[in-house]
C-alpha cells in the first residue's frame, strides 16, 4: 500500500479555494493523494477540512481551483457521477428502508438489474460484518451497526475513492476503538483511497498512511504520522498532534547534524535536521512529555557533535496522574534567575513508582527527541 502519491494521483487538487463571506474556509490549497492511500485530514473545528471533503464529494462548489480524480477533471461533475461516495458522521440512512434496501440504494439508482445487485449487497454486508441483518431497519441497530451499514452502502458501489466525514464521532469510546480497527481492515482488503476527516489525533496517528494538518483553510503540515509527531515542522503541529513541551531560546551554534540552543534551562542540544536555522535567531526547542526521563545514575544522553553533555533540568513535581498504562506528571523546572517553567512528563506506569507531589529530581531529554522550531512557526 503506497505511502506516497503515485505518478497519477487518485486525487489531485490545485489552487482550491472556498469562501463564506469574509471567511476563507479553504485558501488556495494544493494536495495529491495516491491510489490506495489511507489519508487523513486533521485539524480543529473550523479549519476547513470538512469543506474540502465536501468539495471533493461534489456537495460544495469551489470558488476557484481544480479537482482531478485519476487525472480526470471532476470539478463540474455532480456528486453521483464522481465515483467517490461519502460516509457521513450521522449515517444518513433511510429509516423506512431495510438494511438491504439501504445498501442497494445506489445500485438501484444506477439501474443495475436485481440479479446483479443481490450478490454485491450480500458481499458488502459480509465485508462489514453484518450478514443476516438485511431485513432489519436502522432503528433496530446500534450506532456501530448503523455506521457499518453506511460503510456497506458506499463499498457496494466499488469506488476508487471513499470519503469519510468524522464517521466515528457519534460512537462511545469502546465502539470507536472497535470501528477504528474495522476501518483499517476494510482499507487493507479493498485498497480503495480513503480520505478521512477527523479532529481526533488518535484516529489519525493510528490509521493513516499519511496525514495533512489544516489550520485556517491551509495545509500547515503534510507527511507520515510518525514523522509529523516526532519531528513537527511548526509549533501548531507540535501542539495539535499530542502534547508538547516548548522551551523558548536562541540558536547558539549549528553543527552538521546538531543545533545548540540557549534556553532558560541552559544550553540544549537537538540532533537532526538543522536546515533553515540561523545563529542568534529566536526559536523554540520542542519535545514530547514521553521523552523526559529521570537522569540520576545514568550516562549523558547523546547530543551530537559539539553538544553539551546532556539536556538536563531539575524540577519539582506539582501533581501526578495515573491513566492506566502511563503516569503523567506536571513539573516546575528551575530556570535561570530563579524563574520556573511548567513542563510535563509521561512515563510507563509501574507498581510503587508513581512520583509524589513535592518530589524534586533531575531529568534528562535525549537530543534526538528535541526539535528546533523557528519562532515564526
Amino acid at each position: 500500500m503506497p505511502n506516497t502519491p503515485a505518478a497519477v494521483p487518485a486525487i489531485s487538487v490545485r489552487g482550491l479555494s472556498r469562501r463564506f463571506g469574509e471567511v476563507r474556509a479553504v485558501d488556495g490549497l494544493d494536495l495529491d493523494i495516491g491510489p490506495g492511500e489511507l489519508f487523513f485530514l486533521l485539524g480543529p473545528s473550523g479549519c476547513g477540512k470538512t469543506t474540502l471533503l465536501r468539495m471533493l464529494a461534489g456537495l460544495e462548489a469551489p470558488d476557484a481551483g481544480e479537482i482531478r480524480f485519476a487525472g480526470r477533471d471532476v470539478a463540474g461533475l455532480p456528486a453521483h457521477r464522481r465515483g467517490a461516495p461519502m460516509v457521513f458522521q450521522h449515517y444518513a440512512l433511510w429509516p423506512h428502508l431495510t438494511v438491504w434496501d439501504n445498501v442497494a440504494f445506489g445500485l438501484v439508482e444506477r439501474g443495475l438489474p436485481k440479479a446483479e445487485r443481490s450478490p454485491r449487497v450480500a458481499a458488502a454486508l459480509e465485508r462489514v460484518g453484518l450478514p443476516g441483518y438485511g431485513r432489519r431497519r436502522p432503528a433496530q441497530l446500534s450506532g456501530g451497526q448503523q455506521q457499518r451499514v453506511a460503510l456497506a452502502r458506499a463499498l457496494v458501489l466499488e469506488p476508487g475513492i471513499l470519503l469519510l466525514d468524522e464517521p466515528l464521532a457519534n460512537l462511545d469510546a469502546k465502539l470507536r476503538s472497535e470501528m477504528r480497527e474495522e476501518l483499517g481492515r476494510l482499507h487493507r482488503e479493498t485498497e480503495i483511497a480513503f480520505v478521512y476527516v477527523t479532529h481526533d489525533q488518535a484516529e489519525a496517528l493510528s490509521l493513516a498512511d499519511r496525514l495533512a494538518v489544516m489550520d485556517r483553510g491551509r495545509l500547515v503540515a503534510l507527511g507520515r504520522p510518525e514523522d509529523l509527531y516526532h519531528r513537527p515542522p511548526n509549533r501548531f503541529t507540535a501542539e495539535f498532534l499530542g502534547e508538547a513541551n516548548l522551551l523558548p531560546g536562541t540558536v547558539r551554534e549549528l553543527h552538521q547534524a546538531a543545533a545548540i540552543v540557549d534556553t532558560p534551562l541552559g544550553p540544549w542540544a537537538a540532533t537532526g535536521e538543522t536546515a533553515g536555522l540561523e545563529p542568534r535567531r529566536p526559536v523554540q526547542a520542542a519535545f514530547r512529555p514521553e521523552a523526559v526521563r529521570p537522569a540520576e545514575g545514568e550516562g549523558a544522553p547523546p547530543g551530537g557533535a559539539g553538544a553539551p553533555a546532556a539536556n538536563r533540568f531539575t524540577a519539582r513535581v506539582l501533581r501526578a496522574r495515573m491513566t492506566g498504562a502511563t503516569v503523567t506528571a506536571d513539573l516546575e523546572a528551575a530556570a535561570r534567575g530563579g524563574a520556573v517553567l511548567p513542563l510535563r512528563a509521561t512515563w510507563l506506569s509501574r507498581p510503587g513508582a508513581r512520583p509524589q507531589a513535592g518530589d524534586v529530581a533531575t531529568f534528562a531529554v535525549d537530543g534526538g527527541a528535541v526539535t528546533v522550531l523557528r519562532e515564526t512557526e
